[in-house]
């Protein structure tokens, strides 16, 4: 009867595979999906910056149609593999690829899977709350980490509760006072 329970324990253990386990081929999938993902992420936006004169509603489309793949593919991949950052694939996600993911759906099909990456160590807090600020930037809520802003010093209350979200999730507490003067 022991030998069932260690074996069935030993069974599940082997099943429950962490993104930090991944094969070397499962590695070399996310890799190159990235490579790829990262690309098409800055294409047309270069192509603008580069030639100013292409900053239009058509080429932003573009862009927009590659968000749109990009958006699919990495939360496709993330869920199968984990985020992709240093632990999981040997080395981080770009941050500007994420923060395309920002829209209010966006927040709705990330928030529990960035959480849960975020969780497990496979996704960087800071990267974490650059995400969430910015989607609640772009919703119209106020930011929660104190993360995704211009802003140098905070004083107060809005202080002590960006520290008090910060140290949650592993963040260094932002500088600045009690009180503001």
């Amino acid at each position: 009867m022991k030998t069932v329970i260690h074996l069935s324990v030993l069974l599940l253990l082997s099943l429950n595979t962490n993104a930090q386990h991944l094969t070397h081929s499962e590695k070399k999938i996310w890799k190159e999906a990235l490579k790829i993902m990262e690309k098409t992420d800055q294409h047309y936006r270069r192509l603008m910056v580069k030639f100013p004169e292409m900053n239009n509603d058509s080429i932003w489309q573009l862009q927009t149609s590659l968000d749109a793949l990009n958006k699919v593919k990495f939360f496709e991949l993330t869920t199968l593999y984990g985020y992709p950052s240093q632990k999981n694939i040997g080395r981080e996600a770009s941050i500007a690829l994420i923060l395309h993911f920002t829209t209010e759906k966006d927040f709705s099909d990330f928030q529990v899977l960035f959480h849960s990456e975020l969780l497990k160590g496979n996704m960087l807090p800071a990267y974490y709350a650059w995400w969430y600020d910015r989607c609640q930037k772009n919703m119209g809520n106020p930011i929660y980490y104190g993360q995704y802003t211009n802003q140098k010093e905070f004083c107060g209350d809005e202080w002590i509760s960006f520290n008090a979200h910060r140290k949650l999730i592993g963040l260094a507490p932002l500088s600045g006072k009690a009180i503001c003067d």
